[in-house]
């Protein structure tokens, strides 16, 4: 009896061994997709949409602001109905669901949050592709359950973030192992199609460094490094495939077999480095014990890029604000909605809420230091999008925001960490 139980903890103690991350490992130098611009992986060009371009090409972007244009309220039948609601559900795993909830977060406190759309978790943990593409799997249960117990029905599901890969794919051989989870996608797009038959745009994220993972036995072979990387090349090429809107991945017409699909966010780093867009994970503090999972430091980290991605995504702007307190009847803001988000800001973009930019709106805004100091005069792009320069905001303290329009002035403080 007691050498049983000294093999059993030495079965748990090896399995524990294997279920640390690594810190020190030192994986291929990888280039993160969006920091690509001329560079290329085995004759691919980068960029989310080629060319080393993350820029939704014309007709792409068109074709997306449509359908999110044709996004209403639905009742539980599916019918349009002023009181009815959107709803936003997130497809994935267990770092999807971490990710995700922290997504909910940041919309719950956007000052000026659709009142009729609802977002909805139904990532479970442990479930890959593989599994989601069964139709009659147990996810969709699980995921129809929730729905239901929030009282909603699947028929108001008219919008999809999904994050996802086969966690049992041993394949390593690019781009093989890219396509093959394309097409995995591809049919992942088609059962929700059928199960949420009022899905309308789903959004892809391609999935966080896993480079640290210090072992194979606990972790499915399809997490580990380099599929990491290569799951946002794959897509890459759904979105191109997407894109030429032409057989198994056509979403035009009647009968489509997909729902339109465009690019979410992209989360791949190179282990520590710093991207091009300054966003970085650190191995110590964004990632759990066992070097796949987030820690809770990562996991806002990831919710908070996904949320700025959708801030920043000119699409998201019919479903995720309410756009009836904007005063775009009169092109005049009321500056008692105007908000600024985030707050701290931590990575030298803010945004505006509320905030009228065209026909005779604010067009600029006035950065000063706590002496009052103006450091710097910047434009306000579409949506209330500004991007904050590393050279004025060298420092880690508080500033101030000033608007100014011919109706009112209105300043608002925000604390800027480096």
């Amino acid at each position: 009896m007691k050498n049983i139980f000294f093999i059993i903890g030495f079965v748990l103690c090896i399995n524990i061994v294997f279920a640390q991350k690594d810190c020190n490992i030192i994986r291929r130098k990888l280039i993160p997709i969006v920091d690509m611009n001329s560079e290329q992986f085995y004759g691919f060009t980068g960029g989310l949409y080629g060319n080393g371009s993350n820029i939704r090409p014309d007709n792409h972007r068109e074709r997306v602001n449509e359908k999110a244009r044709i996004i209403k309220p639905l009742n539980k039948e599916g019918v349009e109905e002023i009181n009815g609601k959107i709803i936003m559900i997130g497809i994935g795993a267990s770092n999807p669901r971490t990710e995700f909830d922290e997504f909910i977060k940041h919309c719950e406190n956007l000052p000026n949050k659709n009142p009729n759309l609802v977002l909805i978790n139904t990532c479970i943990g442990g479930q890959g592709i593989q599994k989601m593409n069964d139709i009659k799997d147990n996810y969709w249960n699980q995921a129809k359950k929730t729905i239901s117990d929030n009282n909603y029905n699947e028929k108001q599901v008219q919008i999809a973030w999904i994050e996802t890969d086969n966690t049992q794919s041993a394949d390593t051989v690019f781009p093989r192992a890219a396509i093959s989870l394309m097409n995995e996608y591809q049919k992942l797009l088609v059962t929700l199609k059928i199960h949420f038959p009022n899905l309308k745009l789903c959004y892809v994220s391609a999935r966080g460094y896993s480079g640290w993972i210090s072992g194979e036995q606990t972790v499915g072979k399809g997490l580990l490094y380099p599929r990491d990387y290569y799951n946002g090349w794959a897509l890459r090429f759904l979105i191109d495939s997407v894109i030429s809107d032409k057989g198994n991945f056509r979403y035009s017409g009647d009968n489509a077999p997909i729902p339109l699909t465009t690019w979410g966010s992209y989360l791949w780093t190179n282990g520590n480095e710093v991207r091009k867009d300054g966003f970085s994970l650190d191995c110590d503090n964004d990632i759990g014990a066992d070097g796949l999972h987030l820690s809770a430091a990562g996991e806002q980290k990831m919710g908070t890029l996904i949320f700025e991605t959708f801030l920043a995504d000119e699409s998201s702007k019919n479903w995720l604000f309410n756009n009836n307190v904007t005063g775009i009847d009169n092109n005049i803001t009321d500056e008692n909605n105007i908000a600024l988000y985030p707050n701290p800001v931590s990575n030298g973009r803010i945004y505006f809420t509320n905030i009228m930019t065209t026909d005779g709106g604010v067009k600029f805004v006035k950065i000063s230091s706590i002496t009052g100091e103006i450091l710097c005069v910047l434009p306000i792009m579409n949506y209330g999008e500004v991007e904050l320069p590393d050279s004025t905001m060298n420092t880690s303290q508080l500033y101030f925001a000033h608007i100014e329009s011919k109706h009112f002035v209105k300043v608002i403080p925000f604390v800027y960490i480096r």
